[in-house]
């Protein structure tokens, strides 16, 4: 799993590449947590090929953390394969995702 951060002066863009799994959701999670600032963030997820129950895990911790302190995770652009598991599992309806990119209209 790759976590980067895009340049954007109003919100903070996070992108993901590769899979959430129990090898790597314990890092991403620490990694995401640590790169939240107190501005809107985007975890953008095109690249995400796989989420396991572990990862979604992390992804609702995450979105706990970033809540606690007042700040807004979007979920976005993940591929259908994961919208797929998000809706299935119901953590669709427990994070905040969208389809597409939203930071282009902040």
């Amino acid at each position: 799993m790759t976590v980067t951060v895009e340049r954007n002066d109003n919100i903070k863009i996070i992108a993901l590449d590769g899979q959430i799994d129990v090898a790597t959701s314990d890092k991403t999670r620490d990694d995401i947590i640590n790169l939240l600032e107190k501005k809107p963030t985007i975890i953008k997820m095109p690249k995400v090929t796989y989420v396991s129950s572990s990862g979604l895990r992390a992804l609702l911790m995450i979105a706990k953390t970033a809540k606690s302190e007042g700040i807004k995770v979007t979920y976005a652009e993940a591929i259908p394969e994961v919208v797929d598991v998000l809706q299935m599992t119901g953590f669709i309806k427990m994070l905040h995702c969208v389809p597409s990119r939203p930071w282009r209209t902040l």
